[in-house]
């Protein structure tokens, strides 16, 4: 149920680690190991047109045909998100977070027990991207699925985490966990305090050797 974020310079291999451990990468040595409960698993991508599907509407992106699906759940998941009143459009007519959204919403409908998100936000203006960070927040204390989140964003990634793994450059080591004690719910309020601040100090002065 934690909120686990992995945080280093470009090239150190965030985006690999994370195919690895989700499956998609299964060219490596080594073994990953998951509890019995960690078998549903969802990965969002850095591009939201890589998850959504362009031609069918928000709801049915998130039926994809499955009979199955509760309606209710989708519906309080799109209001959570604030994208029920959107439910009919296609994905051309949303913004981008928008749609980053819409594939953050599939893996809460169909109750994925450990997300895997690569640095889903990084393409977003700040206003937007702080947005869906918020709404991300929001949907996840709800149900606490494990999140494992790659980010080259120190604010995001001390808003949102946990815990944060900083990986040193290529080749990557883990040089330090930090566990980040902000109180929760947070927002973007938080990132003004002084414990955010000396968190994001703690950060930079770890990595700064590292870029």
């Amino acid at each position: 149920g934690e909120f686990v974020s992995v945080f280093g310079p470009n090239g150190c291999g965030k985006t690999t680690l994370l195919n690895i451990l989700s499956g998609l990468d299964k060219n490596y040595s080594g073994s990953v190991h998951f509890s019995e409960e960690q078998t549903k698993r969802g990965f969002i991508f850095q591009n939201s047109n890589d998850s959504v599907l362009p031609w069918k509407s928000v709801l049915n992106n998130l039926k994809l045909d499955n009979q199955t699906i509760d309606y209710n759940k989708i519906k309080d998941v799109l209001e959570d998100l604030k994208l029920w009143e959107h439910k009919n459009k296609f994905p051309y007519q949303l913004s981008g977070g928008m749609k980053q959204l819409l594939a953050i919403a599939r893996s809460f409908i169909f109750g994925c027990n450990i997300l895997f998100l690569d640095e889903p936000f990084s393409s977003l203006d700040y206003s937007m991207a702080q947005t869906a960070r918020e709404r991300l927040l929001n949907l996840w204390q709800k149900d606490k699925p494990t999140i494992f989140f790659v980010s080259h964003d120190v604010e995001e990634t001390i808003l949102l985490s946990d815990r944060i793994i900083l990986l040193s450059k290529r080749p990557a080591r883990i040089k330090k966990i930090i566990d980040i004690k902000l109180p929760r719910p947070r927002d973007r309020t938080v990132e003004t305090s002084n414990e955010f601040l000396e968190y994001k100090k703690l950060i930079l002065a770890e990595i700064e050797n590292e870029i």
